[in-house]
């Protein structure tokens, strides 16, 4: 799990731990700690609370790394598929 977690330094992903999923930031990982960033936030402030954790490796119980986010709202899939389209478009050498 340690070498796992190493590749992950500075890149989100979900962490369980014990019982807990955790969108996180890995931060560091060394012996038997890992050290990682994640926020909350409270709905009734309106705040985002940015909180750093040190927990033992033997608790993480899974992690997933996400791949891709695409939107259910046909309005946003169809602009961004557009973007994509026109994106890889804008890459292509054209020969006259």
């Amino acid at each position: 799990m340690k070498t796992l977690l190493q590749t992950y330094l500075e890149k989100e992903i979900w962490i369980l731990i014990r019982d807990k999923w955790y969108f996180a930031t890995i931060i560091g990982v060394w012996d038997d700690s890992l050290w990682f960033k994640h926020t909350t936030y409270n709905k009734e402030t309106e705040e985002d609370t940015l909180w750093e954790m040190v927990v033992k490796i033997s608790e993480v119980i899974a992690i997933d790394k996400i791949k891709a986010v695409i939107s259910r709202k046909p309005d946003v899939l169809i602009s961004r598929l557009l973007e994509t389209e026109q994106g890889t478009n804008d890459h292509q050498d054209y020969k006259h």
